[in-house]
């Protein structure tokens, strides 16, 4: 049932404008939200990645090998005979 007092296009715009408040609302509410926690976060961030890097210097010796306990073994693979190679040559006519 239509709505006595409002035509389709009052209707219309009207929930045009309501989604239009809300999608502000929102980009307004994450800026400030970004604003309080991305000065938290950023350090917090900084100090992982430090000891991350600080962690990844001790398993390295002086010389920049790697210690034997962090080493991967690097066996050559073995490589499998697959079969002969046929040379084919071309028939003329």
């Amino acid at each position: 049932m239509a709505n006595p007092y409002f035509c389709d296009s009052q209707i219309i715009m009207f929930e045009f404008l309501k989604t239009l408040l809300i999608i502000l609302w929102v980009y307004y509410a994450l800026r400030l939200v970004m604003r309080w926690i991305f000065p938290k976060v950023l350090p917090w961030l900084m100090q992982q990645l430090v000891k991350k890097a600080i962690r990844q210097e001790q398993f390295t010796q002086p010389n920049g090998q790697r210690s034997a306990q962090n080493q991967k073994s690097t066996k050559p693979k073995s490589k499998k005979v697959v079969g002969e190679y046929i040379d084919f040559e071309e028939i003329e006519d």
